[in-house]
């Protein structure tokens, strides 16, 4: 036994080499992907965190336009310093005045000033009581005929069934129509049988129930009139800015990240009608 193993062990001289060999080129291509996929992944680390980083930046872009407009002086085309090590450049543009209907800009009509509407939401009881309020503000025809009113209530809150027919003097205590719009939010709408406000019955309301959790910001009312001068009028109506403000990295000029916002500024409010990152 003795015997054959040391012919074994004797017959294995001279392989020692080749072994090494074939083990460091093995080795070696193996290390050579590993250090390949551990330098492509710290690159997308990398691209991920300045595109994290560049969205921040480019909506402090736009923040900072909103404070201009806000206090009503020019609007600058970069921020005063870079944020997060990037320049941010920023572009302001007016495009005009417009009401929002059902998710929906829309021209407003030349007399649309001659009726107010403002929806109002109070906690009541474990859920919400909302009142949509339309009010006379006179105008060259004494009477006008409302054929619908409606609101857009905060997104993760939904009408509470059967609750509109609570209120005897609502202008409709039918059950509304209801949509989403692309936000999540429930678009609420009555049609009504040409009811009459004046002078003489210068306040109609809607009031009903909703309930839900979470911020309850983005809601707002409106009203359509039978007339071609008012047409519909809403509780969010102003002047219309595109801002467009984009993140670059300063050494190469790379572009991190780029958001373009609807804004609409009335009434001493701001609201943003819509917040996309595009690049």
């Amino acid at each position: 036994m003795v015997r054959l193993l040391k012919r074994f062990l004797s017959s294995q001289k001279g392989q020692a080499l080749p072994i090494v060999l074939c083990v460091l080129a093995i080795g070696g291509l193996t290390i050579a992907g590993s250090l390949n996929y551990a330098t492509t992944s710290l690159n997308g680390s990398r691209i991920l965190r300045e595109g994290v980083e560049g969205v921040y930046a480019a909506g402090a872009g736009v923040e900072h336009a909103l404070w201009s407009l806000q206090k009503d002086i020019p609007t600058a085309n970069t921020t005063p310093e870079n944020i997060n090590q990037m320049a941010v450049n920023i572009q302001t543009v007016a495009t005009g005045n417009y009401t929002l209907y059902l998710g929906e800009l829309i021209e407003p009509k030349v007399h649309s000033h001659w009726l107010d509407v403002d929806g109002d939401m109070v906690e009541e009881g474990g859920h919400y009581k909302y009142t949509i309020t339309v009010t006379w503000q006179g105008g060259e025809e004494e009477k006008r005929k409302l054929i619908e009113v409606g609101a857009r209530i905060p997104v993760g809150y939904s009408y509470h069934p059967g609750s509109a027919a609570s209120f005897a003097e609502n202008l409709s205590t039918d059950e509304p129509d209801e949509t989403l719009d692309g936000q999540g939010a429930y678009l609420l709408s009555w049609e009504l049988p040409k009811i009459v406000i004046s002078e003489d019955y210068p306040v109609k309301t809607q009031t009903f129930y909703i309930t839900g959790t979470g911020s309850q910001e983005g809601h707002y009312a409106w009203v359509i009139v039978l007339s071609d001068d008012v047409g519909v009028v809403s509780e969010i109506t102003g002047a219309l800015y595109k801002i467009t403000a984009t993140a670059t990295r300063p050494g190469d000029g790379r572009i991190t990240a780029e958001i373009v916002a609807d804004v609409m500024i009335g009434g001493g409010t701001i609201t943003i009608v819509s917040w996309q990152i595009t690049k």
